[in-house]
């Protein structure tokens, strides 16, 4: 056979291979060769030590590996720590000796299964600095003889232990008494290696779908899947094949393509969060060499109800009750109680959970699965909860339901029952769990909208009934009209009908007109407005009722406030009101004033260069003001955030060291970006050595921080000029050393320098 003979792993002679004969018996000793590794045509690994002996190649396993082979657990190395070609199952090769090389052909079992697509991301590595935010929104109104005025207010310390938080409002005016009542006090910390949090202070306990937290003061530590956000913790579906030959991979879901890519030849798994809710449809394409297409489809179903396979989500609570939240009743309990609640992804298909409350004369237990039948029809929910105590009746609940959404039809069916004695620890401050729940919705794709209907019922602690049936109906017009409708009956609130239409009227307007009818009463309201451009600015908007009454009002958006003001009438009584909330900051010495800050921020020093033009993931995001600072708001925490300077924008002499930045802060907290900005001071000098001439080009001319060489007729550039600088050089045994002047302007000419010192001992 013309350039090698094939041979299977069954064994072989290698006589005559590529046609040129092996040395005799006699002269068969052991031969080190080094060998080029190909699979399948392709250089996998270059110069291998390979021994032949006996008519055998061997090799160590570390080298196949290396070059790709997943070898069976069965293959054990000689005594010399190498392993025969002719002892691995599967393996079929050729060796060339005029090209020295050995081509292997594995069989499947011997190939690595290729996994693409996405992949657990590492930790990310938080930024912590320190500083002081205080956020407000005030509001305050009038109308008729009534004047209310009310100040929302939080500060939140935070740095490399955590953040402190203390939140509050005050009121003033005709309707209550003047005081300010303590909302919340919390230290927390995140850990996004652990994805943990601990929290100490005000806080809400924890729980599950079918549970109700409460507020507490205690201590908490709990999962957060939120310090990872590029963490996907849900079940995603895998897709399994083998290409025979290097080729290109395509997933389709909904006829929608969410990922390309290149597999070489060999079984592969595709790991990829399909971008849809609900029922879906995957197709994987598998394109060869020589564009032969290989289509597989897989029904498959996404919900945010499962856990992946091995995740764990909980939250353990201790602490007291806290009751009359908000209000001027506000306190904590006398007794200690406990909450936790823990998840569990058993399989992608297969998710349990347990719950448990420990209070006063209340002991409750409980568990639940969600799971969803071959991971493709839906998810059933079931739990059952049973709660005891000292003196009272052992209660329990249980819960079931089932959800299903496709492309086209979605239905939601739920029903929870609780016996008369069932207690929990929001139970303590007087608030009764529903007796009863049921709920059953739908809803119907339809030509350019959707159409929903939904029935409640419930029952609470006092046996008093309550049902709601609605019916709705939403319909967009593309770029022109999007119209809804919804009709109801209910058992409280009687049976109305309602219809709504919105109109964009350009980049920034719209109209909208509603009608309601309920109990023969019908309210119309029609409104146009301007909206407030992201980037700051003006927004108004004019809103009219069939009653008389109306509204006119504004808001300006600026870099350091939001305000909203304006007039309305309500019956016989016109008013006034007006809002306006922001931030301000401390951090790196400096005081900022900002717009609302709602999750993390950055301060971005220049070294005190004003209007320096900084980006932020690739915009204008604003200049540096005079002492060279600039605050971005609205950087994303817990993820990568760009941030860079617009070089075009910089004065021709100033040096950057480093143009991008990539930042990470943690959530609701600050960090410190320093861009250490100078300005050049670049001069050329004159040089006269002890003679009163030139000195030599080529001299080596050393500063306290390195040197430099002069160049013709003794003319020495200087990059980076200090003023008093010490030069220095030598020449044929004789040392000269200047010092430099104050840095001329930039139109004078170059500044003349004579040797200042002579000796005869070289420096």
């Amino acid at each position: 056979m013309a350039g090698g003979t094939a041979h299977a792993a069954a064994g072989f002679s290698l006589a005559s291979l590529d046609g040129e004969p092996l040395p005799s018996a006699q002269d068969r000793t052991t031969q080190t060769l080094y060998l080029d590794i190909l699979i399948d045509e392709r250089l996998a690994r270059p110069l291998v030590r390979f021994t032949l002996v006996d008519d055998r190649l061997s090799v160590e396993p570390a080298e196949l590996s290396a070059a790709g082979l997943a070898l069976p657990s069965g293959v054990a190395p000689d005594a010399h720590g190498r392993v025969a070609l002719d002892d691995i199952a599967g393996l079929s090769y050729r060796y060339e000796p005029s090209m020295q090389r050995v081509v292997l052909m594995p069989g499947r079992a011997l190939r690595p299964t290729s996994v693409l697509g996405y992949r657990m991301p590492a930790p990310v590595a938080v930024q912590r600095d320190q500083g002081l935010v205080f956020e407000y929104d005030a509001y305050a109104r009038s109308i008729g003889d009534q004047q209310t005025l009310s100040l929302g207010s939080g500060l939140r310390w935070f740095g490399r232990y955590g953040s402190l938080e203390a939140t509050g409002v005050s009121r003033g005016g005709d309707g209550g008494s003047d005081a300010y009542d303590r909302l919340d006090t919390r230290w927390s910390y995140s850990d996004p290696d652990r994805m943990w949090t601990w929290a100490a202070g005000d806080l809400i306990s924890g729980g599950l779908a079918w549970t109700r937290p409460v507020r507490m003061g205690g201590v908490q530590w709990r999962r957060n899947f939120g310090v990872r956000p590029d963490l996907v913790v849900y079940p995603m579906p895998q897709f399994s094949a083998v290409a025979t030959v290097p080729s290109s991979v395509e997933l389709y879901v909904n006829n929608v393509r969410q990922y390309t890519g290149e597999v070489d030849a060999g079984p592969f798994v595709l790991n990829e969060f399909p971008r849809v809710v609900g029922a879906g449809q995957a197709v994987v394409v598998v394109t060869d060499a020589l564009g032969r297409t290989t289509q597989t489809s897989v029904p498959l179903y996404t919900d945010y109800q499962r856990l992946a396979q091995g995740l764990s989500d909980f939250s353990f609570e201790a602490g007291v009750l806290r009751n009359g939240y908000g209000s001027d009743s506000d306190d904590y309990g006398d007794d200690v109680v406990a909450n936790a609640s823990w998840r569990r992804g058993l399989s992608d298909e297969l998710t349990v959970e347990l719950h448990g409350e420990s209070g006063p004369d209340v002991k409750v237990a409980g568990a639940g699965v969600a799971w969803s039948p071959l991971g493709r029809y839906g998810v059933i929910n079931a739990a059952y909860a049973q709660s005891n105590g000292d003196g009272v009746s052992a209660g329990h609940q249980n819960s079931v339901g089932y959800q299903w959404f496709g492309q086209l039809v979605g239905f939601d069916l739920y029903r929870q029952r609780n016996s008369q004695a069932f207690r929990d620890l929001g139970s303590l401050d007087g608030s009764a769990p529903l007796r009863e729940q049921d709920r059953a919705s739908m809803w119907v794709s339809v030509p350019r909208g959707s159409l929903s209907m939904t029935w409640l019922r419930y029952r609470d602690i006092t046996d008093v009934p309550s049902r709601t049936f609605s019916v709705g109906l939403s319909q967009s017009f593309g770029r022109y009209a999007y119209v809804s409708a919804n009709a109801f009956d209910d058992d409280r609130a009687g049976r109305g009908v309602s219809l709504s239409l919105s109109l964009p009227l350009g980049q920034h307007h719209d109209a909208s007109f509603s009608l309601d009818h309920q109990d023969g009463r019908n309210n119309a309201v029609a409104s146009v407005r301007r909206g407030v451009p992201y980037e700051g600015g003006w927004g108004w908007q004019a809103q009219a009722r069939d009653s008389g009454d109306g509204q006119l009002s504004a808001t300006w958006r600026g870099n350091a406030t939001e305000v909203w003001m304006g007039v309305d009438r309500v019956g016989d009584d016109v008013g006034a009101f007006a809002q306006g909330g922001g931030s301000v900051v401390w951090m790196d010495g400096q005081v900022f004033a900002s717009r609302r800050i709602s999750d993390a921020f950055a301060v971005v020093s220049t070294n005190g260069v004003a209007d320096v033009p900084i980006l932020y993931e690739n915009r204008v995001a604003g200049r540096t003001n005079r002492s060279g600072y600039l605050l971005l708001p609205e950087l994303r925490g817990w993820q990568t955030n760009r941030i860079a300077i617009d070089p075009d924008g910089l004065p021709a002499k100033v040096e950057v060291p480093a143009i991008e930045h990539l930042v990470t802060p943690a959530d609701r907290s600050g960090i410190q970006l320093h861009y250490r900005l100078t300005a050049l001071r670049t001069a050329t000098v004159v040089l006269l050595d002890a003679n009163g001439g030139p000195v030599a080009a080529g001299t080596r001319i050393r500063r306290p921080e390195g040197s430099a060489i002069a160049g013709y007729d003794g003319e020495l550039w200087l990059e980076h000029y200090v003023d008093g600088e010490t030069l220095q050089w030598s020449h044929a045994g004789q040392g000269c050393r200047v010092t430099l002047p104050p840095l001329p302007a930039a139109a004078s000419p170059a500044p003349t320098l004579a040797c200042q010192t002579r000796d005869t001992t070289t420096p």
